[in-house]
């Protein structure tokens, strides 16, 4: 079997329909679907089973988070290849070309593709390891030099050299995960993605934007999950960063949760949600 397509799903029942019915469009070739549900209560397992028996449903007893539910899933894939998905994406175009190009070339370790809004808009979906430096401005860690600023990319090169791609898609060889280990399941969720780009990159393979092919994601961060984001920025550098930029990066990180519950808190005189949002910041700074 060519590919399997590896979906972790928390209470996003809602999304299904329109995801799968892009993968039976977009993916004529032979590949599964296997989707881990992360003990959902919107009733996303009894819609799955009564509406899509083609899909290989594994039921977990519990939240096991980004990595976990992936981690689980690819246990049972049977695929050369494995597609991370987010279960609110939307294919758009055919992924015959992103699997050519994979299987023509062996040194490539992860294929993401450009990644677009609700609305149609283009949305930056690749970047550069987090750098202590890159931290005092998040928006620092996407690609947005050249092309990567506004999604218009020509065709006289047809893949790019990145650090990482965004998880929502996310295409890489079978065998090269069972050898790394997967996701590490330290990062409950957010930076998981950049954490196995960088083992891939020190294997040795490469990590590229493949802009030929699209897809359309309909989620994004949130603020409430601050916590989640920075937790997964300190285990990042304490993998694989030395003492200095360990040091570094939890100054800075600290530093910027400082300023953000700050500037909350002067907010909170006009709006009631601003004080949760301070809270969230200082709780964030536990590590």
């Amino acid at each position: 079997m060519k590919l399997s397509i590896i979906i972790v799903n928390y209470n996003g029942g809602h999304f299904f329909d329109a995801c799968l019915r892009s993968i039976a469009e977009h993916v004529p070739f032979e590949h599964e679907v296997i989707v881990v549900d992360n003990a959902s209560s919107d009733g996303s397992v009894e819609y799955l089973r009564s509406t899509h028996p083609e899909v290989t449903l594994i039921e977990s007893q519990s939240n096991r988070g980004f990595a976990g539910g992936n981690n689980l899933a690819a246990s049972y894939a049977k695929g050369n290849f494995l597609l991370l998905l987010n279960n609110d994406t939307i294919l758009l175009n055919d992924l015959a070309r992103a699997l050519a190009f994979m299987e023509s070339d062996p040194s490539v370790g992860i294929l993401g593709a450009r990644m677009l809004g609700k609305n149609n808009e283009y949305r930056c979906s690749a970047g550069y390891f987090p750098e202590p430096w890159r931290l005092a401005k998040l928006s620092s860690l996407y690609r947005k030099d050249n092309e990567f600023g506004n999604g218009v990319f020509s065709n006289n090169i047809s893949a790019r050299q990145v650090d990482w791609v965004e998880g929502s898609f996310l295409l890489t060889p079978a065998s090269l995960w069972r050898d790394l280990g997967g996701l590490d399941e330290a990062y409950f969720m957010y930076v998981e993605d950049v954490d196995y780009a960088k083992r891939v990159a020190d294997s040795g393979k490469s990590v590229l934007y493949f802009p030929e092919i699209s897809y359309m994601h309909f989620g994004g961060y949130g603020q409430s999950r601050i916590g989640m984001l920075f937790a997964g920025f300190r285990r990042y550098h304490r993998t694989h960063s030395n003492w200095v930029k360990r040091v570094l990066a939890n100054i800075i990180l600290d530093v910027g949760l400082l300023t953000r519950a700050f500037v909350y808190m002067l907010r909170s005189i006009n709006d009631k949600q601003a004080k949760s949002r301070a809270v969230l910041c200082l709780k964030a700074l536990r590590r």
